[in-house]
């Protein structure tokens, strides 16, 4: 009998999930709280339940007589994938350690244990007015200061504070924690690097180091992601020391990581890190064109009770980059796009129709679309990026 597999969540990124459960003969359902979001037409059963509800997704899974769960390349719903594992007896990451990834105030709580030395100074704030009395004190510098919702997802509500708009600002947090608090964070000056990890029984693999840059108008908002060979070792084998301490610290035995981290000189700094792949198809595309290794097929491997074989190649044999669009804010008349396929080309994805608004990128939800290149060759994918930002144009209303 084929194995039965529910995948919580069912958006874009998860796609490559459903495909490669699909190709190996499972009988896939996916639940979202969209009645259509993408993976729905490329499952055998779709369930619109909200990922975060893990009763209802429960029901479902008894419903379906599922053999395996899992997610990948969303927050919300690994502690949902977590608890009914656990539930139903199935391999999982375990429901606590799922929430020590996942809620950033219990993520630094066990890091400060014993590697306080690896984390930003920060306060939890349980109540909008507690936070907006603490940040009208004249002592507060605003601008030395960031806000971060505490389970939210693709970096929603996350922004440092400005003098002139701090009280909005705190209260988008607020809105977007869903009412489980607030850190107020020391925003670390640097450069910013994520770490891409696959776990097997304790011992971490580590398969790549990225480099981010951020939007101007937001920088704690990825607008390019690149693996171009220039990570000196010396702070590559930093990342990854400090990124296996904290995946032992919080307890992940076997799974995907994707961990974020700020750099000062020697001092590295944690920002979060999640027990699921990287998202914008980083675990689903970029790894494996790097690497040779799927994440996606070790993560389906675990689920279904086989014990995951790790055979990675060098990440610095072969350059990537994802970069997300960005483009002038207004209503869209017309979108060009005259992007050719090619072997370089290994994802694009744009939103935008006509009558559309392209708002100024203040939250990953604003970004509008993406695309990955790789090559064998640095200056081959650098080339190809260009092109693919220059294939696509818009024309905007006058209204």
């Amino acid at each position: 009998m084929a194995p039965r597999v529910l995948i919580v969540g069912g958006g874009l990124n998860q796609l490559e999930l459903v495909r490669q459960a699909r190709r190996r003969g499972c009988w896939v359902a996916v639940s979202d709280i969209n009645e259509n979001p993408p993976c729905r037409t490329e499952a055998d059963e779709f369930f619109q339940i909200d990922t975060t509800d893990k009763a209802e997704t429960l029901r479902a899974a008894r419903t379906a007589q599922i053999s395996a769960v899992v997610t990948d390349q969303s927050d919300v719903a690994v502690p949902t994938a977590a608890y009914v594992a656990e539930e139903l007896q199935l391999p999982g990451i375990g429901f606590e350690t799922a929430l020590r990834f996942t809620n950033k105030h219990l993520m630094r709580k066990a890091v400060a244990q014993s590697r306080r030395d690896l984390l930003p100074d920060s306060l939890l704030f349980e109540s909008e007015p507690e936070l907006i009395a603490h940040l009208d004190s004249p002592s507060v510098n605003h601008s030395e200061l960031l806000v971060k919702p505490l389970n939210s997802q693709g970096s929603k509500g996350v922004a440092r504070l400005e003098s002139s708009s701090f009280r909005q600002t705190a209260s988008t947090a607020f809105r977007e924690s869903r009412g489980h608090g607030v850190l107020l964070e020391e925003f670390v000056e640097g450069e910013e690097f994520s770490v891409e990890t696959f776990v097997v029984e304790g011992k971490v693999h580590n398969l790549a180091v990225t480099r981010k840059f951020h939007f101007p108008q937001n920088d704690c908002i990825d607008y390019r992601n690149t693996y171009l060979g220039d990570i000196p070792l010396d702070l590559e084998n930093l990342l990854y020391s400090a990124n296996e301490a904290i995946i032992s610290i919080l307890g992940l035995k076997t799974g995907s990581t994707h961990g974020e981290y700020k750099v000062q000189g020697d001092r590295v700094v944690l920002m979060e890190i999640a027990a699921r792949g990287g998202g914008g198809n980083i675990s689903g595309k970029i790894i494996p064109f790097l690497t040779d290794f799927s994440p996606t097929n070790a993560l389906l491997d675990f689920c279904l009770g086989m014990h995951p074989q790790i055979q990675a190649s060098s990440y610095r044999r072969k350059f990537a980059v994802l970069r997300f669009f960005d483009f002038t804010p207004g209503r869209v008349k017309t979108v060009t796009d005259e992007h050719t396929e090619d072997e370089n080309l290994l994802h694009f994805e744009l939103t935008l129709k006509p009558s559309d608004i392209i708002r100024s990128v203040q939250s990953s939800r604003d970004r509008v679309g993406y695309f990955i290149v790789g090559a064998t060759e640095r200056a081959r994918a650098l080339s190809a990026e260009q092109a693919i930002l220059g294939s696509v144009s818009i024309e905007y209303s006058d209204n």
